[in-house]
């Protein structure tokens, strides 16, 4: 199952530096970063490094459906001949606690199988260099497997849902449409802002939670009379079913404008 959310880190082992004799290193080379000079090389690395992680990384099924978290640590070599080897993944299970051993080490085997098998699939390199000889390089990368408790409008798969927008097919669109419908509905002028004639666009935004509640309302606007009526038409709001991400209910936020115009 794949999850964009992971926090990745490179730890270089065996330490670069130049000793009395004025050793020369050079760092490992993915193909990507040939042409670039040797001053990029490294961040050149770890970028590609990164990017493959993103690109690759899977969150154990099993682990996911029973809402298991782990941070792995996996330490590899990339050896005189370019190759990833030695890939050594630790993984610590964190947030819950286990009353069998078996059950510990069977979560603990799901995070280092999937961390294992991204490290290994990373490109050949050209191998580190000491003096223009080829050398053994050790690395140790941290790969963070959280399940997101909170996401944007836009990533998640399945949005909040109100009654009426159950049954239709692009479900986001209905949400949309029926937040537009809602502030038409509940829609007045505050007659103080027409006295002072106070008009203007309001942002107004609010997170919807994983438990069915509105949260946190945040207003941009000129006028704070108009803050207070945009939030007086959302806070109307009917209830409705959380957001979804992978079958799991999700936070998410989700934003609008409200304009205030004055007849002319």
């Amino acid at each position: 199952m794949k999850n964009f959310i992971f926090i990745f880190f490179l730890v270089i082992i065996n330490n670069y530096a130049q000793n009395s004799t004025a050793e020369i290193e050079t760092f490992p080379i993915f193909p990507v970063c040939e042409l670039l000079p040797d001053k990029f090389h490294k961040d050149c690395f770890n970028e590609t490094v990164d990017e493959h992680i993103q690109n690759n990384f899977n969150y154990p099924k099993q682990a996911w459906d029973n809402d298991i978290e782990a941070i792995v640590k996996v330490k590899f070599d990339i050896d005189v001949n370019g190759n990833i080897t030695n890939v050594i993944p630790n993984s610590s299970v964190v947030g819950v606690s286990f009353f069998e051993r078996e059950s510990l080490n069977l979560a603990k085997n799901l995070f280092n199988d999937s961390a294992k098998k991204v490290i290994e699939s990373l490109p050949n390199a050209i191998p580190a260099k000491k003096d223009n000889i080829a050398v053994e390089k050790t690395f140790l990368v941290s790969i963070k497997y959280q399940i997101p408790r909170e996401l944007g409008f836009d990533e998640v798969e399945v949005p909040p849902l109100f009654k009426d927008c159950e049954d239709k097919e692009n479900k986001k669109l209905c949400f949309i449409k029926f937040i537009e419908d809602h502030i038409v509905k509940n829609f007045k002028y505050p007659k103080r802002a027409i006295k002072k004639g106070e008009e203007g666009d309001v942002f107004i935004q609010f997170d919807m939670t994983s438990n069915g509640l509105y949260t946190n309302f945040r207003t941009i606007g000129e006028s704070r009379i108009l803050e207070d009526e945009a939030y007086r038409i959302m806070i109307k709001l009917p209830s409705f079913e959380p957001a979804k991400y992978k079958e799991k209910y999700v936070t998410t936020s989700y934003g609008t404008t409200i304009s205030f115009k004055l007849n002319q």
